[in-house]
């Protein structure tokens, strides 16, 4: 599969399952919430929840990571700047020399280096400065949450565990 340009929306190329209840209850935020009108309707919500089905962060590869990412800018179910965080995430597979084939578990790669980055905080600021260091550790919080939200959708495609939640 090519995927033209997947990487041109990066400007910036530098919590697993602990409450499964605060994800999906992010998860049925991410979707009925607006993004700029893209995602207010609800033909928007059941095409992310669609898309969202067919693939698995918990076990994914680059390349179907990239898939995803392809089927959601097409469909335009994300605001640019979430799409931008997510392109983010396909980048440091690439810095990980992950094989374009190769499954990992997202959710756990970024559980870790959420919890990596707090423990070294001091060390973080040492070398990039205390507000480039919240900035990391800031973004790599929000990547996980994005993870965490598509988890949930994934596992509860129909949304019957999210809107259990309502």
């Amino acid at each position: 599969m090519q995927i033209k340009n997947i990487l041109s929306r990066i400007s910036d190329m530098t919590r697993v399952g602990q409450n499964r209840e605060a994800a999906e209850s992010a998860a049925r935020r991410a979707v009925e919430a607006p993004a700029g009108g893209a995602a207010s309707n609800s033909a928007a919500q059941a095409r992310l929840r669609e898309i969202l089905a067919g693939y698995d962060v918990t076990n994914i590869s680059p390349k179907a990571f990239s898939g995803l990412l392809q089927e959601l800018q097409q469909a335009s179910v994300l605001p640019d700047k979430d799409l931008n965080e997510l392109f983010q995430i396909r980048v440091d597979l690439d810095r990980e020399n992950i094989a374009p084939d190769q499954r990992v578990n997202l959710l756990e790669m970024y559980a870790q280096r959420v919890k990596d980055a707090e423990r070294d905080a001091a060390g973080l600021e040492e070398r990039l400065g205390a507000l480039s260091a919240q900035t990391l550790i800031a973004s790599l919080r929000r990547r996980l949450d994005w993870l965490e939200k598509f988890a949930a959708i994934h596992a509860s495609p129909d949304g019957a565990a999210v809107n259990a939640l309502a």
